[in-house]
């Protein structure tokens, strides 16, 4: 009479587990770039504000985006997301000053 085959003993990889530990502790989170915070914050400012702080918020986004980078922190969407606004609100003070006004 002919058996059937046992099943293996391993069915998903060591280094996976199929439940993870609820009781295992937590990684911390790098913290966020200040510089980053206070771009993109700036930068939204000089958009409901229509003052010329965007060139100013660009820079400091900037500063960000390079602290992130170099110090493995958090917040490099904030800082892109900040020049980017930086930039929009520039052109709009740009527009509204010289095309606008004659």
């Amino acid at each position: 009479m002919a058996r059937a085959p046992q099943p293996s003993e391993k069915r998903w990889p060591s280094e996976v587990s199929r439940i993870p530990n609820p009781y295992a502790p937590l990684r911390e989170r790098p913290p966020f770039s200040k510089a980053a915070i206070a771009g993109f914050v700036i930068s939204c400012i000089g958009l409901f504000a229509l003052a010329m702080v965007g060139p100013l918020g660009t820079a400091i986004s900037g500063l960000g985006l390079r602290r992130a980078r170099d110090k493995g922190l958090r917040g490099r969407g904030l800082a892109i997301a900040g020049m980017i606004l930086g930039i929009v609100d520039f052109a709009f003070y740009l527009i509204a000053r010289f095309l606008l006004h004659p």
